[in-house]
């Protein structure tokens, strides 16, 4: 058990502060996560050690209200999202030899077909002394913002990250570089990284500019009365968007049969002039941040967890309305929240609550006869999941979703509210 709980803390499958093979939040855990027996400084052993894992996360979509029986006009996929699917399958290889260390891990689904993809490779270098610890990592690594974005899949207890986490940070990894440290109870995150995770919405795991972006958080962690795990931190995030340019055009002539007699007229005949080349800009973004999460083994019932987190953001957003401030003329300012808890029922239910508020313009407005008036694109949600298997790894959840967004039109222009509830079964193991 020794040998497992270092080899997951140098892969950076445990974050700093959380006890492997435990939720993140669990009040009955340890608090402190050691690269290395207090007494070596280094990490233990001479020669190489290497371990095998992984999860699965199978999911039945029983209902989904914007799910619909066609083809999407642009790209011919499927619209359908009622159906049974893979949502992750991962499987990871971590080798640690004294203070080196490297994890790689691949990852299958089937949401937009057959896939299989790298999910994490990373090199790390770790130290640790009584009382702290230091880790370097160089790959694919998790982007240290906030709550949401560290935790790892298996252990969320909700089945998918909450609005605003996906939509400012569409993949919880990215390529770069990171340090992660911590003394008794404080910890300290920092990386430098491309600013486009593995879900971006425009290039994925890839950088169109030199610029790179300078994320950290710094926290507490610690168990308070021998029973009640507390944790909270602050984040930052400074980077550089992209905005791309145009390629010149020529002029086009167009004709419209205006009159449908299949001639061709002089005055039906148009000129679509040409544009000149509009070169690629650099934009500013930022984020800034403030989670916490509090956990309790409550007398007959177990285990109980709450936690918050509220981001204030601009020229962020990725994922669900990808900002362009270029492109708009303006900065897009975002805003959002999430609050929720969950609560062991037995020993092997546990129940479940989320709600999350997410603006992607906090500035937005529509135009009326005579006056411009501010328009609500918020997304709100309510999530209630009940789960059998408690609060632990390997657990079967039954999920119910009410989406509440005021991005649809009605027939007469004005915002309305699109029918997006949905209710999903998953199937989750963690192995071995």
């Amino acid at each position: 058990m020794k040998t497992r709980i270092l080899i997951a803390a140098l892969s950076g499958l445990v974050p700093v502060g959380a006890p492997w093979g435990t939720l993140a939040g669990d009040a009955t855990a340890p608090t402190e996560t050691s690269l290395a027996s207090p007494s070596s400084g280094l990490l233990e052993g001479k020669d190489w050690k290497v371990a095998a894992g992984g999860f699965l996360q199978a999911d039945a979509v029983v209902m989904d209200q914007s799910s619909q029986d066609q083809l999407s006009p642009s790209g011919g996929a499927p619209l359908n999202t009622e159906r049974f699917l893979i949502r992750r399958a991962h499987l990871s290889v971590e080798a640690h030899r004294r203070a080196l260390g490297a994890v790689i891990e691949l990852e299958g689904s089937t949401v937009s077909g057959m896939a299989v993809g790298l999910a994490r490779a990373e090199l790390m270098l770790g130290w640790a002394r009584p009382g702290w610890n230091l880790e370097l990592g160089l790959g694919l690594v998790r982007i240290p913002f906030g709550l949401e974005v560290q935790e790892w899949y298996p252990d969320r207890f909700f089945l998918e990250r909450s609005n605003v986490s996906r939509a400012l940070f569409p993949g919880i990894l990215d390529l770069g570089a990171r340090a992660q440290g911590s003394w008794r109870f404080f910890r300290v995150q920092v990386a430098v990284m491309n600013g486009n995770p593995l879900g971006d919405a425009s290039f994925p795991a890839r950088d169109p500019n030199a610029a790179k972006d300078l994320v950290g958080r710094l926290g507490v962690d610690s168990t308070v009365a021998g029973k009640v795990h507390i944790s909270a931190g602050l984040s930052a995030l400074k980077g550089t968007g992209f905005h791309p340019g145009t390629p010149a055009t020529k002029d086009v002539l167009f004709w419209r049969d205006q009159n449908e007699d299949g001639i061709v007229e002089l005055s039906e005949i148009q000129v679509i002039p040409g544009r000149a080349a509009t070169p690629s800009q650099n934009f500013s973004r930022f984020a800034v941040g403030a989670d916490g999460r509090i956990g309790a083994v409550l007398p007959r019932l177990g285990n109980s967890v709450a936690f918050g987190e509220v981001v204030w953001a601009a020229n962020l957003d990725r994922g669900i309305l990808p900002a362009d401030p270029v492109a708009s003329g303006r900065d897009l300012r975002e805003f959002g929240w999430v609050v929720g808890v969950s609560q062991e029922l037995t020993s092997r239910a546990a129940l479940g609550i989320r709600y999350d508020f997410y603006n992607p313009d906090v500035d937005a407005y529509r135009q009326v006869p005579m006056v411009l008036v501010p328009k609500d694109v918020s997304l709100r949600t309510w999530t209630f999941a009940l789960s059998w298997g408690g609060l632990g790894r390997n657990r079967l959840t039954l999920e119910y979703q009410h989406n509440h967004n005021s991005l649809a039109v009605a027939a007469d222009g004005s915002p309305t509210a699109l029918a997006a509830d949905t209710l999903t079964l998953r199937g989750q193991m963690v192995f071995p």
